[in-house]
This record gives structure tokens, sequence and C-alpha cells, in this order.
């Protein structure tokens, strides 16, 4: 018996600096329908990605699906369960089944089976495996819609109906210089110590499809109200008010446990409020003035950051060496931020896994981490030592210095490459897995005094 063989296309995205892989048949409609994914796509790249979805052909004969939970949105619904012991998803519209979506346990490898609404049935799908896949690499799929203000983002929360775009809209209105980041899907991720918000290829009924970022100025909570006020919350209020606005499985121990570390960071770390409000331009001003203080205060970091960088890097083209204080812990235990800085270099040959570099990433920021992995194409993939997950993808190009050495606050400089660092490293590499623990007796120890 002859067996053709389906000819398939692979086609590579980065949302929110997490890669992602989508596999389709290459005479699929589908192929025609991917234009709110053009923004994010990429050609090549060495970063293995966070998970691979396979669109594949008629459904097989498969076991019972035993249901463990159900979500309903306004006629869109995904039922949750398992079939053959495997993570299953279905996907419903206006109560008809429009697709099933098998994964594997780590939500990395998947498999699905389209029967009616092709595009509706992909996006589901990449959300869910987006969702799972990313959740404990401190990052947050949410459901909220999303305006830019001088250079920051502030992020509007609330159940289904709550006037979550109608607010939005309102800003674009009555505030000049607002722009629509996500209607309805952006990515929140943890950075160097800061929340930064994604747009996203899921923007809901506005078509959004932006592939930008922004620090995260604040969070607001909306309910409707027959007057307009607001007012900060924080604790438990604003955990509370942050966690059902973000994707996730959250009767899987290993999925709620990653979930809740980012969102207690987050709860804790940005500013939330409570506005109560009309659908009226009266209501975007009055949380546009109790915002604008986090406003001024992300913009001018930004702006004192990036001039600091750009005169280090006039510096070295002159040929100096420069040394930079340090901020963050995101290179413990090498490099302590607030205590250390480092001098950087320009280097002289070609740069290595394991140098530690000031780069350019993700197009948005400058960061100090190593590089773990060189790509063939010039591609570079860094990630901080103190960091338990979240990477950084950047080009040659990108680099603006190499730091050689950690200045101690006594004056001595400590050779970052030396054979005994370069083998302590390779140590912490391969201790990943039980780093968090190690780090968090090390903060609560040496670090602390």
């Amino acid at each position: 018996m002859y067996l053709c063989r389906q000819m398939t296309k692979l086609y590579k995205y980065q949302v929110a600096g997490h890669v992602f892989e989508l596999t389709l048949p290459e005479a699929d409609s589908l192929v025609c329908e991917l234009g709110q994914y053009e923004p994010f796509r990429i050609v090549e790249t060495e970063a293995e990605p966070v998970f691979r979805l396979q669109v594949v052909g008629e459904r097989p004969a498969m076991g019972e699906f035993v249901r463990e939970n159900h979500q309903d949105d306004d006629g869109s619904e995904i039922m949750a369960g398992r079939v053959d012991g495997k993570p299953c998803f279905d996907f419903l519209l206006q109560g008809q089944c429009q697709a099933r979506l098998l994964t594997d346990d780590s939500y990395r490898e998947g498999q699905l089976y389209i029967e009616g609404d092709r595009l509706f049935s992909l996006n589901d799908a990449l959300m869910v495996m987006f969702a799972l896949s990313t959740a404990e690499e401190q990052t947050l799929l949410m459901h909220a819609s999303v305006v830019s203000y001088q250079g920051a983002a502030y992020l509007m929360l609330g159940k289904s109906g709550t006037g979550k775009s109608t607010h939005t809209r309102l800003w674009l209105k009555h505030i000049q210089g607002t722009e629509l980041v996500n209607d309805d899907n952006p990515v929140v991720r943890i950075v160097d110590g800061q929340a930064v918000v994604y747009g996203s290829p899921w923007s809901g009924k506005t078509p959004c499809y932006r592939c930008v970022s922004y620090p995260v100025g604040a969070f607001v909570q909306l309910t409707q109200a027959p007057f307009n006020k607001i007012r900060r919350i924080k604790g438990i209020e604003a955990y509370v008010s942050l966690v059902p606005s973000v994707s996730g499985k959250r009767w899987d121990k290993r999925i709620a446990d990653g979930l809740h570390e980012t969102e207690n960071w987050v709860a804790g770390h940005v500013p939330m409020f409570h506005l109560q409000c009309l659908p009226d331009g009266d209501a975007a001003l009055t949380c546009r003035d109790a915002v604008a203080p986090q406003v001024e205060a992300s913009q001018q970091k930004m702006v004192d950051n990036n001039e600091a960088i750009h005169a280090v890097d006039s510096l070295l083209k002159e040929g100096h060496k420069v040394i930079l204080p340090v901020k963050g812990q995101s290179m413990l235990p090498f490099i302590v931020g607030g205590k250390d800085s480092v001098e950087l270099v320009v280097p002289e040959g070609p740069l290595a896994v394991g140098d530690a570099i000031l780069a350019w990433v993700d197009r948005c920021r400058y960061v100090l981490h190593r590089i773990v992995e060189i790509g063939g194409d010039g591609h570079l993939i860094l990630m901080g030592d103190g960091n338990i997950a979240g990477k950084e993808y950047c080009t040659l190009g990108d680099v603006v210095a190499r730091a050689d050495y950690v200045v101690k606050p006594d004056g001595r400089r400590i050779y970052l490459y030396s054979d005994s660092l370069r083998n302590y490293w390779q140590w912490w590499m391969w201790l990943k897995p039980i780093r968090r623990w190690i780090l968090a007796v090390l903060r609560r120890t040496i670090y602390k005094k």
C-alpha cells in the first residue's frame, strides 16, 4: 500500500520574549488567516521553544473525556479534562465543539484536531498552551485592556462586561498621547525586578496585534458606579483583584504555584487601584490623575537608564574602560546589586558562552546578563545568574560591552573569567533546579549583611 506523507509548514513566533512553534498542513486554509501573528513571527532562532503545537487532521478514536473544569466567556467555552491520561481541552462556540487539544503533562507538546471554526480554535489552543507552558517563567497571560501613556502602560481589570474596553477608549479620546497596547490578552512578565507588559497576537474583538512592550505603571480594577472615584489598594485586596484576570490551570499544583509566585510579587511591587466609574471622559481623567505620579516615575527611570547607557557606549568607543554600578539581584551570586560594580570593556575577540555582557534585549531595554547560548546566525540568548526562569534575546549588534571585572566596595577587582570562576559558574548552571532555595538562603544570610 502506498502512503502519501502530508506536507507541513513550520512557523516560529516570539511573544513577550518566549518563542513557540506552530506546524500546519501546507494546504490548510489557516495559512491565509495568520495575519494577526505576523508582527510576532521570527525567521530563525536558536532559542528552545516554550511549546510546540501541531494542527493535525481527523481526530482518531479516543477514550472517554474526564471533565475537570469548565470556563464560559460570552458563548466561548473551554472544557478542560483528561483523555487516555493526557491533558485535554475542548473548545466550544455557542455550545458546539469546534476543536480538541491534546498535550503532554508539561504542556509543551500539543496536537490540535479542528472540526469547526479553524481560526477560533487555533487562537484558543495557542493561548492555553502559552499560559500553561510559561506559568513557571514569571509570566502571566492576562484578561485586560491596556493603554500606554508617557512611557508606561496601564492595565484595566474586571469581569467581562465591566467596561474595560470602554474605559481604554475614553483614554484614547480624552487623553492626548495615549495608545492602545492590547484590548483583551496582554502578557505581563517580571524582568529584572520590573513588571513589563507586552502586546500579543490575541486581542479579543479589537484587532490590536502590536509587538511592543512597556513597564507597567499600574493595574486598575474597574467597577461600574453612578460616580467617579478611585483609591489605592494594597496587600491581600490587591492580590485578590489581580488573580481572577490571570489565565491558568489552578487545579494543577505546579501551574498554580508558578502563577502564585508571580502574582504575589506583582501585587506587592506594582501600584494597584480600584476605580468606581461612569462611562464618561471624567472617569478617564480621574484615573489618569491618580496614576500620574507612577507615569512620571516610570518615564524618568527609563530616560535616566538609557542616557547612562548611551554615555557608557560613547566612552567605550573612545577607548576608555568604564566602571558601572550594578542594580538589581539578577546576577547573584557572582555580582551583588547595590554593592558591586562592573568594569566594562569592548571585547577584543569573539564573545563566548559564559560572558557577562551589557546589551539591548527584546527590543525594549538594557540588561547585564550572561550569554547562555550563541546561534549560528549571530543571535544571543541571555539569562541572569540569579534568575530561576526567563531568558532574553539579542543580536551581536545589540551588545554594548562585556563585563571583565567585578569591583567590590573595598576596591578589589575580581576577574570574571578566571578558571575557578568559570568552573563555579558551570556548577551554578547545573544547580538551576535547586537555585531558588540556595538564593533564598543566601539572601537571608550573607547578602543580608
